[in-house]
Parts: C-alpha cells; sequence; structure tokens
C-alpha cells in the first residue's frame, strides 16, 4: 500500500470513528477509562494546566498532544499543555539544578538519559506513579533492552536513528541503505553525513548498544565512512535540510519523524526521501519520563504520563514525532505506517545495564576513540 492509500485508509478509519462517537457527549467516557484515568481527571482539570520539559516535541505536535489530552478527559478548552523543548543536554541540565535547588517549574521531564533518571531517582527527586497502563509496556521495555525504574521512572516512547537519502539528487537513484555495510560504499563519495558522537549523547549510546551487541564494529565503520569524505553534524534538523538541498543526501542516522514532518509540508518529497531500516537492528533510545517532586500541577502530571501510555496517547506522539510504544500489541498508525514499522516487525537492540559506572566508562572511550577517527 502506498503511503498515500495509507493515508487516505486513515482518513476513512477517523470518519468512521468520528461517526461513531456522535451519540457520546463528553470525551473520556467511563467505559475508555482506566483505574488511573477516572482517579486523576477530575483533581487534573482542576488544576488546569501541565508543563513538559523534553527535546523532542515540536509544537504542532504539542498542540495535538493537547487536543487529544483534554479530549479525552473532558479537561475543558481552558486546560493547557504548556511544551518546554530544549536540546537533550539542557533538558538534563535544567531538571538536575530544579531539582538541587528545590524550585520546580516543570511537572513533568521527558528525555532519552537513563543515567540522570537513575540517580534522581535514587535521590528522591520523582513522585511516585500509580499507574494502570505501565504493566502493558513492561514485557517489550524488557525486551528491546531499555532503563525504567518503575514506579518513579517509566518509558512512554522510544526513537531510532534510521538512514535517510533523497533518491532525487544526484548520484543517488540507485541507493539503497538496508545495512550498516552499505554507509561508506563508494557510490556515497561526497554526499555523506557523519554523525557527531563528541556532542550527542544518543549517538553515543547507539554507538554503544551496537558495540555490545556485537552487530558493529563502531570504530571501523566511523573510519569507513571518513573515507567517503563526509561533513559531520549533530542536529537533525540541520541534517535534514542538507539531505533535501542535496548538499550532503545521505544521513547516517536521522529520525523518521523529519522525514515525515517535511513531507506533510510538500507532499511530492514523500518520492524522494527515503526511510530505511538496518538489519542489524534498531537501537531504541527509550525516553524516560518522570514527574517531578513538587509539581505544581501533580495530578494533572501524572495524567499525562498515563496518557502517553495509552494507545490514543502513542498514536498522537507516532504521528507527530515518529518515535515508538513499547505498548503489547501496538500498531503504529496508517498514516505513519510510510515511515515506521511495527515495533514487533523489527530487530532491536539496546543495553544491558544503562547506568553503570562501566558503562560510562565505554561512552567516554566511544567519544574518545571517535574524536581520533575524525580529528
Amino acid at each position: 500500500m502506498t503511503v498515500l492509500n495509507r493515508r487516505l485508509s486513515a482518513v476513512a478509519t477517523v470518519a468512521v470513528a468520528a461517526i461513531s462517537s456522535l451519540a457520546v457527549t463528553t470525551a473520556g467516557s467511563a467505559q475508555e477509562l482506566n483505574a488511573t484515568e477516572k482517579k486523576l481527571m477530575g483533581p487534573a482539570k482542576a488544576e488546569g494546566q501541565v508543563t513538559v520539559l523534553n527535546p523532542l516535541f515540536a509544537e504542532e505536535t504539542a498542540r495535538a498532544l493537547q487536543a487529544a489530552f483534554v479530549k479525552k478527559y473532558n479537561l475543558g478548552p481552558d486546560f493547557k499543555v504548556n511544551n518546554v523543548r530544549k536540546g537533550t543536554g539542557q533538558v538534563v541540565a535544567q531538571a538536575r539544578q530544579e531539582i538541587q535547588a528545590g524550585k520546580i517549574t516543570s511537572d513533568v521531564v521527558i528525555v532519552s538519559a537513563p543515567a540522570f533518571f537513575d540517580e534522581a531517582a535514587k535521590r528522591g527527586a520523582f513522585m511516585p506513579l500509580d499507574s494502570t497502563a505501565w504493566k502493558n509496556h513492561e514485557e517489550n521495555i524488557k525486551k528491546a533492552g531499555q532503563y525504567a525504574s518503575y514506579p518513579n521512572v517509566v518509558v512512554p516512547f522510544a526513537y531510532t536513528f534510521q538512514p535517510v537519502w533523497n533518491a532525487a539528487c544526484p548520484g543517488m537513484e540507485k541507493i539503497d541503505i538496508t545495512s550498516y555495510a552499505d554507509v561508506a560504499t563508494p557510490a556515497l563519495n561526497g554526499k555523506t553525513i557523519a554523525s557527531d558522537l563528541s556532542k550527542s549523547l544518543t549517538y553515543t549510546n547507539t554507538a554503544a548498544a551496537l558495540q555490545e551487541a556485537g552487530a558493529v564494529d563502531v570504530m571501523k565503520m566511523f573510519a569507513a565512512i571518513k573515507t567517503t569524505s563526509p561533513t559531520v553534524e549533530f542536529r537533525t534538523e540541520a541534517k535534514m535540510q542538507s539531505v533535501m538541498s542535496c548538499e550532503r543526501p545521505f544521513d547516517m542516522w536521522n529520525l523518521a519523524a523529519r522525514v515525515r514532518q517535511n513531507v506533510d509540508k510538500k507532499p511530492e518529497l514523500a518520492k524522494s526521501l527515503k526511510v530505511g531500516f538496518y538489519k542489524e537492528g534498531q537501537v531504541m533510545l527509550g525516553n524516560q519520563a518522570a514527574v517531578l517532586k513538587g509539581a505544581a500541577h501533580p495530578n494533572a502530571a501524572q495524567l499525562m504520563m498515563e496518557f502517553m501510555l495509552t494507545k490514543e496517547g502513542a498514536d498522537v506522539l507516532a504521528e507527530g514525532e515518529g518515535v515508538y510504544s513499547f505498548l503489547k500489541g501496538y500498531k503504529v498508525p496508517a498514516s505513519a505506517a510510510g515511515f515506521m514499522r511495527n515495533i514487533d516487525d523489527m530487530k532491536l537492540i539496546g543495553l544491558k545495564d544503562w547506568t553503570s559506572a562501566a558503562t560510562q566508562d565505554t561512552f567516554k572511550k566511544l567519544r574518545e576513540d571517535w574524536q581520533k577517527v575524525f580529528q
């Protein structure tokens, strides 16, 4: 099925759902809500807002998240979801500073940073959750090798770095990336973006997971990439612009969401922008989430956490950001299926221990070795 047909199918599905729901006078009818949602819905409405500190949600996603959240729980037209988006390092730094100072400005913190969450949880910085939905995620969390620490820290979603290229650029017509063996082919000489481990925690995490799993000799791969005269970058948005402009039409590690967001703006790009999957496996970068102790809106924060663990929340985030839910049996929405796979259809790679001193030493050595390659 083509991307266009998937989207048409999704529209039809939404239309049927809308017709079937006309008899429901309020969102979040009792039979649709789990025990945690029922408990938190009223107090959350009274709080009137929730602030989410994160590195990922575009404003379009934040608006969709607010609309779906408010509708499901009948929170009223004045309820606000405040989206505070910063870089990964900045999110961790702000959350850590606020915890240390005891001056909390955000309610929920979400970021892929296991060591930070592990440390903060041990210090009692998070509000324990009473989640009904979390049990439906635990099996896949373990399978994918993710860090979580319930009831303090959960993983509502993960992203994974995938190969992205522009088939419309000169010399790219026959490129098809299905393996890490493909990323340094001579046909990509002068066309490649190498991911900068020295500036990105998540790139370093990806490299460490690939190395631990024995899927790739990471430094050998980067040395091979260097022979193709790549540029070195780390921001996915900037790299996506280079891919689209044909300045650098191949990026080894980008996000399906970046492709989706640009195709939504210019549908004609659907024919040229390609998203691949590595047969060696996809490293899942779980985004941990927690409610900060001392949050101004604790009930709304806990309800937002629960919402992201439900199918409705997972659909919003998959469509908006191309992130993967670990919800058992979850299928990505039809509108995102051209850019994503169901998690059950991928080989998943994680780390055995994301937080130990030995792991941190591994991260440090990987960055040092990477810098030796690209110095």
